[in-house]
């Protein structure tokens, strides 16, 4: 632990966060889904903080006085994403104190910040002020109980990790489907997927068997999908998916596809996921133990720097 909560205000009281909210709903999701987690170790008290105008702040900054947050107490946490909220986050700070977290993976930010959130796989590297997640961050949501009986795939495209085999691929769907004849499959697609692929799955549609292309369904079907399925599986490249996947506690299995390059990430996904290789070796798949959740992981290392004292 760097410091305690004794030398935060806002010990022995809730925790005052102020937080500066992006318009991209990704950051939203992200910094929701985090502030969630942290509420689940200490109490907090959250305020929407005004995201002044860069032409404003210089003034605010001599004078020591953020513009339109007199009535707000003094905050402990300012948390915001996206490159907009940077510059009235260090204001704030220096009007009004508190420590800045901030969901970005740029260079600078590590700098100005007290501690930087940021996934892997945009080349960060763990430090006393950054966090490298596995994937982006989740939004809260509640449990839910998994449909018994019930699987989905998603089919992901090239990337600059992968070659693309429509024959690998199928041949391994092929066999999952086989060794499951009595579970309900959805097959889905993304945006990446070639329109070759689409059409080889649609070929694999039967009584059981369901193919549906992400473009003939509303944006929150797949989401649900990965919600109440008892097993996902999905193609190497969908890594965003795949952790969506663990953190809804799927048991979650991965076609592998040939790689371009190496791809550390993905290789970090051994003991978390069941490759197919190992799954036709007799491996099976299984929920992630403990359950998985990078929100968690977060508020949980947040709470233990700066929060621990807190009643």
């Amino acid at each position: 632990m760097s410091e305690t909560a004794a030398n935060v205000r806002g010990a022995f009281r809730a925790v005052v966060v102020w937080w500066f909210r992006s318009h991209l709903s990704q950051y939203e999701d992200q910094t929701r889904g985090l502030l969630k987690a942290l509420e689940a170790r200490c109490p907090l008290k959250v305020y929407a903080a005004p995201v002044v105008a860069t032409g404003r702040l210089w003034r605010a900054m001599v004078l020591r006085h953020y513009p339109a947050a007199a009535d707000l107490p003094d905050p402990d946490i300012l948390i915001g994403a996206g490159r907009e909220t940077q510059w009235p986050m260090i204001a704030a700070r220096w009007a009004r104190g508190g420590r800045i977290i901030t969901l970005s993976s740029a260079s600078r930010a590590r700098w100005w910040c007290d501690l930087c959130i940021a996934p892997a796989r945009d080349g960060v590297r763990a430090s006393s002020r950054l966090i490298a997640t596995r994937g982006l961050l989740p939004p809260p949501s509640a449990p839910r109980v998994k449909i018994a009986g019930t699987g989905l795939m998603v089919v992901g495209g090239p990337t600059l990790y992968y070659h693309w085999s429509d024959d690998q691929l199928m041949a391994q769907i092929a066999e999952v489907l086989s060794r499951h004849p009595d579970c309900r499959w959805y097959l889905a697609t993304t945006a990446q997927t070639p329109a070759e692929t689409e059409q080889r799955l649609r070929a694999l549609g039967g009584p059981n068997v369901f193919c549906i292309p992400y473009h003939e369904v509303d944006p929150h079907w797949l989401d649900n999908r990965i919600q109440d399925a008892e097993q996902v599986w999905l193609s190497e490249d969908n890594l965003n998916l795949i952790y969506q996947a663990l953190t809804a506690g799927a048991a979650t299995g991965v076609f592998t596809m040939p790689r371009r390059k190496p791809n550390l990430e993905a290789t970090a996904l051994e003991g978390l996921v069941v490759f197919f290789p190992a799954w036709r070796e007799g491996q099976a798949l299984h929920a992630p133990q403990p359950p998985f959740n990078e929100s968690a992981r977060c508020a949980i290392e947040i709470y233990q720097r700066w929060l621990s004292n807190v009643a």
